[in-house]
């Protein structure tokens, strides 16, 4: 059977249907908008990379009048091509993508000016008796977006007969507003400002939606808006009341991303493993849960969701090169830097607070606010933050944890997000990674650490400065081990922070793909110098072989070791001297 293509970056139902592109049928949730949304102004959040601007594609296809006689081409043997509802085909849709407008906030007026006449000329083209005449598309004429829409709107009010109505699109409102919040909050403010001289920018746009909706005796009848953020969603768009989110209602948790089941159909359908070499489905599929699933949107979920795209993204790697690919290598188009920005909104003690339990594994307990709007703090407390977080994917809910709390608990939801966070953490002691430590004697069938330890305290000696040295802790300690033997020649051994054995958390696991060679479990501990002394040393020694004992008993530990032989080492670095290594 002819295996369905890859398609990354292309973003339209048609296309990808045109193409023979893999497409998992998601069409059902067309129903659920129109019936148990509760709204006919949904805002659905999501993290970056999801499939947001396909689900909108979706809709754009199944309700728009122009797209009728492409209905059987673009939905059959999908869901909806059997449960079609009466509004298919029945609306004017005009679709905003606000993806491509400028992160630079004295560019935004101009940019989203020019992103809305892109779509408002598109609509006037496929619809010249309701758009906008050519005449009076001229950008020239209009000083802001609102000005624009106002004068679309107001022809198109008066050029359509009675029953005839307006779906608007809006795919990524707050795209341009997270990037600059990221970066600079006080830019952010601006552009969201009410005050003279700004409120031409962002409000008076969404005012002028509201103006003109049916609700209130307008031309437009239903709203689809996808973005990140519930922070823009408040601070971009107050006044906009008409607009409900939807994102945590459980019925809509599988809108975007994929299940289990979705990735397994995935695979089926576009890899063919007879010519990919000691290759199996099964390994493909714990290479992504390990780096893209993890997700809940919904407190009361029992499916986890994969990051669609990085899926899609890892697979089409993996046929184009024949070989498994390095997760690492899908970028997010994420860094430490963007996390930095978002932890910087926030008091000293509260980042804190957030970045020792994200490193150590631990729910961040708190609830999730329904609103958040900038422009009346200065300082984001820690709901808020988390918040921020979560929606921005650095974070998801974990539903056991919030069953037995009681109240929403958030964690690292895969190693892509626990990665830049690791990253984070780093720049935060002002450590940078050397790649190509020759770590073979670890790794080989002598399993001698003597060398990843000399270069721990090389590296600590040669990439710290005394500023650092002196805010130095174990999570320092482990962050350098992890970076060492993550980036060694020849890429044998792969590390693992705060490894969950099952009987706790193991400072750093250490797997090793060279033929018999063995994985290690290193219980990292860290004195000072100014805390040099036997009874100190002694008794980090014993607080580390405690633990080693009980996280050997680890069911989770045991599994991922497998057949493999285990070595355990308590370790004690004091300053960069590693002053006891005890294999156990």
């Amino acid at each position: 059977m002819t295996k369905k293509r890859i398609i990354v970056g292309m973003s339209t139902l048609s296309e990808i249907r045109e193409s023979n592109g893999i497409y998992i049928d998601k069409t059902r949730f067309i129903n659920y908008l129109e019936n148990y949304a509760e709204t006919k102004v949904p805002v659905l959040l999501r993290p970056r990379r999801f499939g947001k601007s396909l689900t909108a594609s979706m809709l754009h296809s199944y309700y728009d009048i122009s797209e009728k006689d492409y209905f059987e081409k673009n939905f059959k043997g999908t869901w909806i091509y059997d449960h079609r509802t009466p509004f298919a085909s029945s609306y004017y849709v005009i679709h905003f993508d606000f993806s491509n407008v400028s992160s630079n906030a004295s560019l935004v007026n101009d940019s989203l000016l020019r992103s809305v006449s892109y779509s408002i000329n598109s609509f006037s083209t496929k619809y010249p008796e309701q758009g906008l005449p050519e005449k009076l598309r001229d950008i020239s004429l209009y000083p802001s977006a609102a000005d624009m829409l106002g004068a679309f709107l107001n022809n198109f009010s008066s050029k359509t007969k009675d029953g005839e109505y307006l779906y608007v699109i809006i795919d990524e409102y707050d795209h341009f507003a997270n990037e600059i919040l990221t970066r600079n909050k006080e830019s952010f403010k601006s552009i969201t400002s009410t005050s003279e001289g700004h409120e031409r920018l962002i409000k008076r746009f969404y005012a002028t939606l509201k103006k003109y909706y049916r609700g209130t005796g307008g031309c437009i009848d239903r709203f689809f808006i996808t973005g990140v953020s519930p922070v823009s969603l408040d601070s971009l768009t107050s006044g906009f009341n008409i607009a409900t989110n939807i994102s945590s209602k459980k019925i809509f948790n599988e809108m975007i991303g994929f299940t289990h089941d979705e990735l397994s159909q995935v695979i089926d359908e576009t890899v063919d493993f007879s010519l990919l070499d000691d290759i199996t489905k099964e390994q493909l599929i714990q290479i992504m849960e390990e780096n893209y699933d993890g997700y809940y949107f919904t407190e009361d979920s029992s499916e986890k969701l994969f990051n669609s795209n990085l899926c899609l993204t890892y697979l089409g790697s993996l046929i184009s090169e024949q070989k498994l690919p390095n997760p690492n290598s899908i970028s997010l188009n994420d860094d430490a830097g963007k996390l930095n920005g978002m932890l910087s909104l926030c008091e000293d003690d509260v980042r804190e607070e957030i970045v020792q339990a994200m490193f150590n594994k631990e729910p961040l307990v708190t609830e999730l606010p329904d609103k958040m709007n900038l422009n009346q703090t200065d300082c984001f407390n820690k709901y808020q933050t988390v918040s921020l977080l979560y929606h921005l994917g650095y974070l998801t809910i974990d539903p056991e944890a919030t069953r037995e709390e009681g109240i929403t608990s958030f964690v690292i939801p895969n190693k892509v997000y626990e990665k830049l966070f690791f990253d984070y953490c780093r720049q935060a002691i002002g450590y940078r990674a050397e790649s190509n430590k020759d770590l073979s004697l670890m790794f080989e069938e002598s399993a001698d650490i003597s060398p990843l330890l000399e270069a721990i305290t090389e590296q600590i000696e040669t990439k710290l400065n005394p500023q650092s040295l002196g805010k130095f802790t174990e999570m320092s300690l482990q962050l350098i081990c992890d970076s060492i033997i993550n980036n060694s020649r020849k890429r044998k051994l792969s590390s693992y922070i705060e490894f969950y054995t099952g009987k706790g958390f193991a400072d750093v696991l250490v797997k090793n793909t060279y033929p018999n060679g063995h994985y290690f479990l290193l219980e990292l501990k860290y004195l000072h110098k100014k805390d040099d002394c036997k009874s100190a040393i002694d008794a980090k020694l014993y607080e580390a072989r405690e633990e080693i004992e009980r996280y050997r008993q680890g069911t989770l530990l045991k599994n991922a070791v497998g057949e493999h032989i285990l070595d355990c080492y308590a370790i004690v670095f004091v300053g960069s001297e590693c002053r006891v290594c005890q294999k156990l």
